[in-house]
């Protein structure tokens, strides 16, 4: 299964190892959002060191759901997801 994964700027691409703001990511059949956020954790980078404290930074989105509520849900199908800053707001 793969997952588009939307960085809302280059810098956030950058926190998680990423050289450009829209990715693909694979996932076995069957996945469910924890696995999705497990590769986050494991991606999420600060001056090069894995920094897993730093999540709480980000809020991951799809289909207008935050993934921490639905972690424990199988994927959708063609799922993206949006990753930007927790406190974005207006």
């Amino acid at each position: 299964m793969e997952v588009k994964i939307r960085y809302l700027t280059h810098e956030i691409a950058r926190f998680f190892g990423s050289t450009v703001k829209v990715e693909t990511i694979r996932l076995s059949s069957g996945a469910k959002y924890e696995n999705l956020l497990s590769i986050f954790r494991e991606k999420l980078r600060f001056n090069g060191k894995v920094d897993k404290r730093l999540l709480d930074t980000f809020v991951f989105i799809c289909e207008g759901r935050v993934l921490l509520s639905i972690r424990n849900e199988s994927l959708d199908s063609d799922c993206e997801v949006l990753v930007g800053y927790a406190d974005t707001g207006g």
